[in-house]
């Protein structure tokens, strides 16, 4: 296989990943929208193919989320003009300022999930790993300490330090990229 062709394969899977990372997050969008879940699930399957159908459209590098929430609105619109009266739906003003305050909240919520990610990797090896078999492998503080040797009440320790700490790097890693 040629460079190039390893490039759109490379590009292709990328963009796979991405859609099915935003799967979960736009149906919950769609469903607050339309309020309807069955309804939320068709939309969602539309949204999906004109995303596949569009893909060689999406610049890398530029914000998938938005291009991907900004697919399903317009589905969610189409979806309002078939269903024209039959249906109680939403004033499309309103469907607007949901959409846009549901976008932002994802960019939000990605914005935390990677400065909680950069600064999992941060923190001292043992809470590193004490946080990742607590919340991660959901095992116990009894099951930790019995493993380790240590009593329970200085693995809640351990875990509150973690978490502090956390709490602090993710202020501070997002106070830095608001600047």
């Amino acid at each position: 296989m040629g460079s190039k062709a390893l490039h759109i394969v490379s590009e292709t899977e990328d963009y796979a990943e991405q859609m099915a990372s935003h799967q979960a997050r736009l149906e919950s969008f769609i469903r607050s929208l339309t309020g309807d879940s069955d309804a939320a699930r068709d939309i969602l399957q539309e949204a999906n193919i004109i995303m596949l159908r569009k893909a060689r459209e999406f610049e890398a590098g530029t914000n998938f989320s938005a291009w991907a929430f900004r697919i399903a609105r317009f589905e969610v619109m189409t979806w309002r003009r078939k269903m024209g009266r039959s249906r109680l739906t939403f004033d499309n003003d309103l469907v607007d300022q949901m959409a846009e305050t549901a976008e932002r909240l994802d960019d939000t919520y990605l914005s935390r999930v990677e400065a909680l990610q950069e600064c999992l990797s941060k923190l001292p090896e043992r809470q590193r790993d004490i946080v990742r078999q607590r919340y991660l492998e959901e095992r116990s503080v009894a099951d930790l300490a019995e493993e380790s040797g240590d009593n329970a009440n200085s693995i809640s320790q351990l875990l509150f330090r973690a978490r502090q700490n956390l709490l602090k790097c993710v202020e501070k890693t997002l106070q830095r990229a608001s600047v």
